[in-house]
């Protein structure tokens, strides 16, 4: 499982994923991301990931809500996300999905509010991480 690694402190931070307490196994801090190993038995839904197309509709999704934005740029390892400026991601959001067409093509990282935009890490950073 991959996740936004600034809610973390560092490798071996505990979670709960769906009732089991997991721990955090390795941060890519290059990338703002954090590596979580499930147990073998642990039910896990796979997600496909897609490649963003800029200036589409997006969404952001999680158990809380789910935000529109668009894709405004897509570069090699960041996507720069426009939202409304009345219905922005909320704190806890970081690491949440960003999704086209039902596939994942970022992780929310950070939003800047005084000008209604976001920063997600790339699914080609996510596809990356096979190699690690």
């Amino acid at each position: 499982m991959v996740t936004a690694s600034h809610i973390f402190r560092g490798e071996g931070d505990n979670l709960i994923v769906n009732g089991m307490e997991v721990a955090v196994t390795s941060v890519l801090k290059a990338y703002d991301l954090a590596l979580i190993k499930l147990p073998y038995e642990h039910p896990v839904k796979i997600t496909e990931l897609g490649s963003a197309t800029e200036l589409e509709e997006a969404f952001l999704v999680n158990d809380i809500h789910i935000v529109r934005c668009r894709v405004v740029n897509a570069g090699a390892s960041l996507l720069y996300l426009g939202f409304r400026c009345l219905d922005m991601p909320k704190p806890g959001d970081s690491g949440s999905p960003i999704l086209q067409e039902g596939k994942v093509i970022g992780l929310l990282s950070s939003i800047m509010l005084d000008s209604c935009m976001g920063i997600a890490i790339s699914s080609k950073v996510l596809r990356s991480l096979g190699n690690v």
